[in-house]
């Protein structure tokens, strides 16, 4: 077993319009890890909401580990990251999303199973809670080694973006976040593959994680779905870094998913999950109607699910 060091950890967070209760329990649920060495940098991508501006300077001048970066304007989550990126100065980095909250020992955890298992990027399952913080369900919590995450990762984005805990020379190497609509990470994990990376999946969970019932990842869901599909194509092809191609990818889907389809995919979304709530409530025939309707509605729904039959059916058999 290695030894562990008290190395300085970065973990990064952008803020934009989230409930003040949200945003308070998600950096307490930072300032008190029980792994102490950390710098926790923040930055607002909304100068305009004076709430989340006045919260995050009184935690600023409560605890010095916080170094807070307003930006002068809205510039996205993907330049907000990389922003803040370029202050790191720890050995890792840890996301973490402005309305989730970690679990106490969460960097101790996830610094000891990193380097236990010699990896070089860790994920882990999550609990998944509504808007008034009530438990609704866990993800999948088994570990994988490098190998089988892997595996994977090449078929589908398993990974929970705030869950992340990487060597932030990885960060260096790929020169942060590139600007892939919805998906950014995943496709960052695509390139970490590509470069050999070690990405393990560790046991259990180490955050709360916030379904709100609006939200990007609602809004752009078709956008995100093609966009995802787009540069697992590229992974394949050994194609991934070449730019032009990845701009490609993002018009062809903006093409896509006008506002037809999106209704029709999102209805579809509706219909699935109307359906597995009645099962699970025991009205089988009216569940099994419902999820028959969400397959019909929208050819992209379909295949999304065909997609994810088939990972569950090689997962199975692996």
């Amino acid at each position: 077993m290695i030894l562990l060091g008290n190395e300085l950890i970065s973990v990064i967070m952008s803020a934009y319009n989230e409930r003040l209760d949200w945003l308070t329990e998600s950096i307490e649920s930072i300032l008190n890890q029980t792994y102490e060495n950390i710098e926790f940098i923040i930055v607002l991508d909304n100068p305009e909401n004076l709430g989340i501006l006045k919260l995050l300077e009184q935690y600023r001048l409560k605890d010095n580990r916080i170094k807070l970066i307003i930006n002068e304007q809205n510039l996205g989550l993907v330049k907000s990251l990389n922003i803040a990126l370029e202050q790191c100065s720890g050995k890792y980095i840890a996301r973490m999303d402005a309305d989730d909250i970690s679990n106490v020992e969460r960097l101790e955890m996830q610094k000891k199973y990193l380097e236990n298992h010699q990896l070089d990027f860790i994920f882990s399952g999550v609990q998944v809670i509504d808007e008034e913080n009530a438990n609704l369900y866990q993800t999948n919590t088994q570990e994988m080694d490098a190998q089988q995450s892997k595996k994977r990762l090449e078929k589908i984005h398993i990974s929970f973006h705030p869950t992340w805990f990487l060597k932030s020379e990885i960060f260096k190497d790929l020169k942060g976040y590139r600007e892939i609509s919805y998906c950014e990470d995943y496709d960052f994990i695509l390139r970490c593959l590509s470069k050999n990376c070690k990405i393990g999946k560790m046991n259990g969970f180490v955050l709360q994680y916030r379904v709100r019932k609006s939200g990007i990842s609602k809004s752009f869901s078709l956008e995100q779905f093609l966009n995802t599909k787009g540069v697992v194509k590229l992974y394949r092809k050994n194609t991934l870094e070449d730019d032009s191609l990845l701009t490609e990818i993002m018009q062809h889907s903006r093409e896509i998913a006008d506002d037809a389809e999106k209704k029709k995919f999102n209805a579809a979304d509706s219909f699935y999950y109307q359906g597995v709530d009645l099962i699970k409530s025991g009205n089988t025939f009216r569940g099994v109607n419902s999820l028959t309707k969400s397959l019909f509605i929208s050819k992209y729904y379909l295949l999304r699910n065909i997609d994810i039959l088939k990972y569950k059916i090689e997962n199975h058999n692996t």
